[in-house]
């Protein structure tokens, strides 16, 4: 954790250089490119609001994602298992072949067309949804920043993202949990345990440490997904580049900024993920 914060410490005081220098070098040879860099930065607390939210939507989207991919991936892979009881056998392949499927169609399909057809089908089927809203405020520099943390298209973008999250890496976890092997599993019954503790105690510890390389992947990408939000008005980092767009004038250098903030915290995820794995690693894999 030291070694992280000791990076994003690093990065901020280069950042925070790099800018000073950038300054004194517009500043002297008088560069219009340059001040259109300090008038976007005006609208800050647009950034920052709208950074918030994305970060919002991304932490909801992949907690959702992660448990119910975990369980999309468990009963893929030990749906089709053999049992004395032959309805609870059924109903296991059942849920396989249902698991299966949801994460074909998810993986078929472009992850804008899910949002809209989440956000649109209550209004479709004539299904009364009412307004609501919850918000919070808080006060940076003389600046007042409102986030709207959930309402009716927040929660539609949370869980949309989630569901889509969940098919990818409902399938980093099925490959990592495979890695194991049935060896292990078989041993666990031998010595008495039931196949259920088998594969909570033995087969999981060491796939959720295994997938941490292939599932970064995945928490990287994820930032960028929320940018489709936008489609259906939530106020997170694109729309709030937008909207400065429209006071400034300025789009290039706009979503340049945009662009830098999502390298950036998507080098600190990949970075955090990195030193994770560093340390939970199983010896000699």
């Amino acid at each position: 954790m030291k070694r992280v914060l000791y990076w994003i410490f690093g990065l901020s005081i280069f950042v925070a250089i790099l800018l000073f220098f950038s300054w004194l070098f517009c500043f002297y040879f008088k560069f219009d490119f340059c001040f259109d860099i300090y008038n976007v930065l005006e609208y800050w607390d647009l950034i920052l609001g709208g950074f918030i939210i994305t970060m919002w939507l991304y932490m909801w989207a992949l907690i959702i994602g992660f448990f119910l991919g975990l369980m999309l991936s468990l009963l893929r892979h030990y749906g089709d298992i053999s049992l004395k009881n032959w309805f609870v056998e059924s109903l296991l392949r059942g849920l396989k072949w249902i698991s299966t499927s949801y994460i074909e169609v998810i993986r078929g399909t472009p992850l804008l067309a899910q949002l809209l057809l989440i956000y649109f089908l209550p209004f479709s089927l004539n299904i009364p949804i009412g307004t609501w809203s919850f918000e919070t405020s808080f006060r940076i520099l003389d600046k007042e920043i409102t986030l709207i943390l959930l309402n009716q298209r927040t929660f539609v973008a949370i869980i949309t993202l989630g569901l889509n999250s969940a098919a990818y890496q409902a399938e980093y976890l099925r490959g990592s949990i495979i890695s194991v092997g049935t060896e292990q599993l078989v041993a666990a019954q031998s010595l008495g345990m039931s196949r259920h503790s088998g594969i909570l105690h033995i087969v999981l510890p060491q796939a959720l440490r295994r997938v941490i390389p292939a599932w970064s992947n995945e928490a990287s990408y994820l930032p960028k997904y929320t940018v489709v939000v936008y489609f259906i008005g939530v106020v997170e980092l694109f729309a709030q580049a937008f909207t400065i767009t429209s006071y400034t004038f300025r789009a290039l250098i706009t979503y340049l900024i945009v662009a830098l903030i999502f390298l950036a915290t998507i080098s600190v995820i990949t970075k955090a993920l990195d030193t994770l794995h560093k340390r939970t690693a199983i010896p000699g894999l």
